[in-house]
């Protein structure tokens, strides 16, 4: 009866190239065969043992492994049934059992024929197994801390002004200046046109209309107004200037400037008499 039991349980064995690598799993001690069987749990084992094929044949390994060490449980005479587990465990990628298996097949049948193959597949599993397992954790390095940026000075643009100068008010100066001026300039024309006007009229100034008298004194006025005006409007316009030019000396060696950088110009047209004021700021 053992005989054939044995023939049918080599006859099952099946031999397949090893799966990946995965991290093992802690090992479950074959208890020790120390009675043998009886028949009824030879009858037992075969029974568990062929369960255990079929969840095998369906890759169904850890089913097939809880089959196959009950079986081996029931007669640990059928040294065989390590083999299958062995396999098994490495399909289900449990590598450490798989070498548990292998070993304690050894240990209890060392004359086995194939004992030096059996070894060679030992020394594989446990190198995949130390191939497998995960490196230490390094420790990360603290991130060095940059040193806090040094204050510097803030140098002014070449060119700007480094002192306070008198801002705008020169230039509402010489501005209002400018806009006297102008009217002024636009009564004395004014005056200048009604006094020839009047003069057209009345030739030789004698025995003239009154209406032309009075058109010729208003006009003298508002030349005499206009010329006023102009003086003060030319008076406001230059002291604007030197006002500028005098309280900011660093301005002219600080800002590049090509000529002059105010000037003061008359503008003569047909039928206009006036001041161009330019500067460059």
């Amino acid at each position: 009866m053992r005989c054939s039991f044995r023939g049918w349980l080599v006859t099952g064995i099946i031999s397949f190239g090893s799966a990946g690598a995965l991290a093992a799993d802690s090992r479950t001690p074959f208890p020790p065969c120390t009675t043998a069987p009886t028949d009824a749990d030879r009858k037992a084992a075969q029974g568990a043992f062929a369960a255990g094929q079929g969840s095998f044949n369906e890759a169904d390994y850890a089913t097939a492994v809880t089959y196959w060490r009950d079986a081996y449980r029931r007669d640990c005479t059928a040294h065989a049934l390590l083999l299958n587990l062995a396999r098994a465990y490495e399909l289900k990628t449990d590598r450490s059992e798989a070498v548990n298996a292998l070993e304690t097949y050894l240990q209890r049948k060392p004359e086995a024929p194939d004992a030096d193959q059996i070894r060679r597949r030992i020394d594989n599993l446990k190198a995949q197994i130390t191939a497998s397992a995960p490196p230490p954790a390094a420790t990360a390095a603290p991130m060095p801390t940059a040193p806090p940026p040094v204050p510097t000075a803030v140098q002014p643009p070449e060119g700007a002004d480094k002192g306070h100068g008198p801002g705008a008010a020169p230039f509402i100066v010489a501005g209002g200046g400018g806009v006297i001026a102008i009217v002024g300039t636009v009564l004395l024309l004014t005056g200048i046109k009604n006094e020839n006007d009047a003069a057209d009229k009345c030739p030789l100034r004698t025995q003239c209309a009154q209406e032309v008298t009075d058109q010729g004194n208003s006009a003298r006025t508002q030349e005499k107004i206009g010329g006023v005006m102009i003086g003060v409007g030319g008076a406001a316009i230059a002291g604007g200037l030197i006002w500028y030019f005098a309280s900011g000396p660093s301005r002219s060696a600080q800002t590049p400037r090509a000529g002059q950088r105010a000037s003061l110009e008359p503008v003569l047209a047909p039928g206009f008499t006036g001041l161009s004021l330019a500067g460059h700021f």
